[in-house]
C-alpha cells in the first residue's frame, strides 16, 4: 500500500486553493459536525477495461476516479451567508478548472493525472438550523503506468 494514497494527494492539492485558507479541519472520508470543516470523500468509480489482441480483458490506459468535495458551513435564514457558501464552491470549482487547464495537477499513485474537473455544481445536501453540508463531485482523469 502506498504511503500517501490518492485521496490524500487530491486533498493536499486542494489545499493550494486560496479559498481553502479558512479551513478549521480538512478531512478524508469524514466530515464532522462543526461549521467550516472540509473533506475529500472517495466514491465508487468504475474501472475501464478493453480486450487486448489475445482476447484478455486489460485495464484501459485512461481511467477516472471520482471524489466528493464536501464542506460543513454556517447556514440559515441569512441570505448573504448562503450566497457566500455558494460563492465559495464556485471559487473552488473555478480554481480546479484553472489549475487543470494550466497543467498544475496532483501527483497520482500508479498513474499520471491528465485532467481534474468538477462534474457537478456545489449545492446544499443536508441542512440544519445553523449549518449545512454543501458538496460537489470532482473527476480525476489519469493514465496508468
Amino acid at each position: 500500500m502506498p504511503e500517501v494514497n490518492n485521496a490524500e494527494r487530491l486533498r493536499t492539492w486542494l489545499l493550494g486553493c486560496p479559498s481553502m485558507q479558512a479551513a478549521a479541519y480538512f478531512g478524508a472520508d469524514y466530515l464532522g459536525e462543526n461549521a467550516t470543516e472540509y473533506a475529500v470523500i472517495s466514491v465508487p468509480s468504475n474501472l475501464r477495461y478493453r480486450e487486448n489482441i489475445l482476447g484478455k480483458m486489460v485495464l484501459r490506459e485512461s481511467q477516472e476516479q471520482n471524489f466528493i468535495f464536501a464542506a460543513k458551513v454556517p447556514y440559515g435564514s441569512d441570505v448573504q451567508q448562503n450566497l457566500d457558501n455558494l460563492g465559495f464552491f464556485q471559487d473552488v470549482a473555478t480554481w480546479i478548472q484553472e489549475q487543470s487547464r494550466m497543467g498544475n495537477l496532483p501527483e497520482w499513485d500508479g498513474g499520471t493525472v491528465t485532467a481534474v474537473s468538477v462534474s457537478s455544481t456545489g449545492a446544499p445536501m443536508q441542512t440544519g438550523s445553523d449549518a449545512a453540508r454543501y458538496q460537489f463531485q470532482i473527476k480525476v482523469i489519469y493514465k496508468i503506468h
